[in-house]
């Protein structure tokens, strides 16, 4: 009967995001129906190394909740395309474009709303039960705002509680006030609430795909389902609507000096329903969007990493970080795995990954983890790292690896050891991000996220740090990850007359064995994360 299109990103934006999100997505499963109905969550443009929101918060989703939703993810590289045209990270229009090109053929209605909304049916039975009898039109319904305290006093996980309790908000605190709009849009803000049949939103190409500045976009749809279907109704006498009110924090849609799109050109403008020139692209057609199921999907990851590491440990293991371990520290690679699956387990399982690196163990066990999560795409490691060939990669060469990978794992090994072959790693790291600059230096493409293994407390750490930047993890994790950083064109004459670059290119290597350096080697520990190469 109903499908109902949401949109949203795995940040923070607005105020308590997270909670507002979990109360919404929580109390429109409750007055959904099972079976045909379906609430669709398009997750738009989060990084491609985080989960998608309803991922992030789905302990806070009620089971009706898990079982109902559909998490439609659509990438950063997708988003690549709108990026030189928006301020935008997350955009209306295509978000609901791709949700309603996808949604449940079989059903009559789209119910186009957000995340801060609660509905409350008057009287018992469905929001799907209200549709019973509706002409094809566009329905409308007024919002009434909860104030922020109130809200976040209620329990996420109790739906109908939050129902029962926000119905006698409305009348006992003088809530339900009818904020109207022009004839055009029949109620203020009208895009909290904009139902009409799928077949008329199939017919007039979808919302408006040119409106990437943010504002007006229900507006718009609101006149061109006007001309194909007279002007708005309400669906006051069956159920209300309230909106989580978030205005303690300012947010870019919102503050007061927001771009936004033209209400001339595309309100007032508007003579035609459809847009002939969308007609054949609107909602990413043709292109494979990701889709994530919450019910029964978890449990994945551990899966995963167990059949991975095999047999678990006895007892604590030790390291040291101290003067006299640096470039000394070694890993178990079952003791690194569950951090090098966690960087990557976000992807889309398609991507190719290319591996450079000392240990075969390491590769090994990392590919079993790998299928085990689902990730179809291959592994590249260097022809010419012959020890890596029996782990199960495919070997080509180091250019397809910079021209094809999508992530790239650079394994220095354990510390002090296979010398030879940790600086032939470290020399193919320096070709690859020297690649990734060239790749990235015309624009338009989404950066590529370099982890390092084994880049902590030894020599490699400053190879890795002037070219990535990369956040300071703990040493037990034994990684470094980020993004090339870009470099300006600095003459390396001024490059190595750097006081802190001499010291740490000499003392770096050769402090641990020489105790007479050990304070300057004190002085290099002091100065190492400055970024030498003077970055952008």
């Amino acid at each position: 009967m109903l499908s109902v299109i949401v949109y949203g990103r795995n940040d923070t934006y607005g105020y308590n995001m997270h909670k507002r999100v979990a109360l919404s997505l929580n109390c429109m499963a409750e007055v959904l129906e099972p079976g045909s109905d379906e609430l669709l969550f398009v997750d738009y443009n989060s990084p491609d190394d985080h989960p998608t929101c309803p991922e992030a918060i789905a302990d806070t989703l009620t089971a009706r909740a898990r079982r109902m939703l559909r998490i439609l993810r659509v990438r950063p590289a997708q988003h690549q395309r709108f990026r030189a045209l928006t301020h935008l990270v997350a955009l209306e229009p295509i978000a609901r474009n791709v949700a309603l090109r996808r949604s449940n053929p079989e059903n009559r209605w789209i119910l186009s709303t957000n995340t801060d909304m609660i509905f409350v049916p008057h009287g018992t039975g469905s929001l799907s039960s209200r549709l019973g009898g509706l002409e094809p039109a566009l329905y409308h319904l007024p919002r009434f705002e909860i104030p922020e305290t109130l809200w976040e006093g209620l329990d996420r996980m109790d739906p109908a509680g939050t129902i029962a309790e926000i119905r006698g908000w409305g009348r006992d605190l003088h809530l339900n006030e009818i904020v109207l709009g022009s004839d055009a849009i029949l109620y203020d803000e009208p895009g909290d609430f904009q139902l009409a049949t799928r077949e008329d939103l199939f017919s007039i190409d979808g919302f408006d795909e040119r409106m990437l500045l943010g504002w007006h976009v229900d507006s718009n749809l609101a006149v061109r389902l006007g001309l194909l279907r007279g002007a708005p109704a309400s669906m006051l006498d069956r159920l209300f609507g309230y909106h989580c009110d978030h205005t303690r924090q300012v947010t870019p849609a919102h503050r007061h000096d927001r771009v936004q799109n033209d209400s001339a050109v595309f309100v007032d403008g508007i003579t035609e329903a459809a847009i002939p020139e969308q007609a054949d692209r609107w909602g990413l057609a043709g292109e494979t969007v990701e889709e994530v199921r919450l019910d029964g999907a978890g449990g994945i990851y551990v899966g995963a990493l167990r059949a991975a590491i095999g047999t678990g440990m006895e007892q604590p293991s030790v390291i040291g970080y101290r003067d006299e371990t640096y470039d000394q520290v070694g890993y178990d690679p079952r003791h690194v795995l569950p951090y090098l699956v966690d960087a990557v387990s976000c992807f889309a399982r398609d991507t190719t990954l290319g591996w450079i690196g000392v240990n075969p163990a390491l590769l090994a066990g990392f590919l079993l983890a790998w299928r085990g999560l689902g990730f179809t795409g291959p592994v590249l490691v260097p022809d010419e790292a012959d020890w890596l060939a029996a782990s199960g990669g495919q070997s080509v060469g180091i250019g397809r690896i910079a021209a094809d990978a999508g992530i790239f794992v650079v394994d220095f090994g354990e510390g002090g050891k296979n010398t030879a072959t940790a600086d032939q790693v470290a020399g193919w790291f320096t070709a690859l991000t020297a690649a990734e600059r060239s790749r990235l230096s015309p624009g338009g493409v989404v950066p590529r996220r370099f982890i390092a293994v084994n880049a902590v407390h030894g020599r490699f750490e400053l190879l890795v740090a002037e070219h990535i930047g990369a956040a300071a993890a703990p040493i037990a994790t034994r990684m470094r990850q980020g993004f090339v950083l870009p470099l300006k064109k600095i003459p390396w004459r001024r490059r190595l007359k750097t006081p802190a670059l001499r010291l740490r290119l000499w003392v770096g290597v050769q402090a641990r064995t020489r105790p007479v350096l050990q304070p300057l080697y004190r002085l290099w520990r002091q100065v190492r994360y400055h970024d030498v190469w003077e970055a952008k």
